[in-house]
């Protein structure tokens, strides 16, 4: 997985992002009122003419700190990105018989 700054300006934190399986993802913990942290990840794909094209928003759960948080909003993507490969396999097998 290679990791590669999404935003990086003195005004707005570094939010890192990743390349898996031919698609970018990033995360964060989105601070909640209660004690914790909400995972959140977002799925991306490059378009044509090198664009960003948003695929897929996560929302997961609460959690008690910003780095779980965080890396529980990462293995979400991963784990949705891998799902849409196995669905996408099904149905190339299912359309060529």
């Amino acid at each position: 997985m290679k990791e590669c700054a999404f935003l990086n300006d003195s005004f707005i934190p570094v939010l890192s992002a990743y390349e898996y399986n031919g698609y970018i993802i990033c995360a964060w913990a989105r601070p909640e009122l209660t004690n914790g942290s909400t995972s959140v990840g977002i799925v991306y794909t490059r378009g044509q003419l090198g664009s960003i094209i948003q695929v897929k928003r996560i929302e997961g759960r609460l959690l008690g700190s910003k780095e779980q948080a965080e890396q529980d909003g990462i293995e979400l993507c991963k784990e949705w990105i891998d799902k849409q490969k196995v669905l996408n396999f099904n149905l190339s097998v299912a359309l060529a018989k």
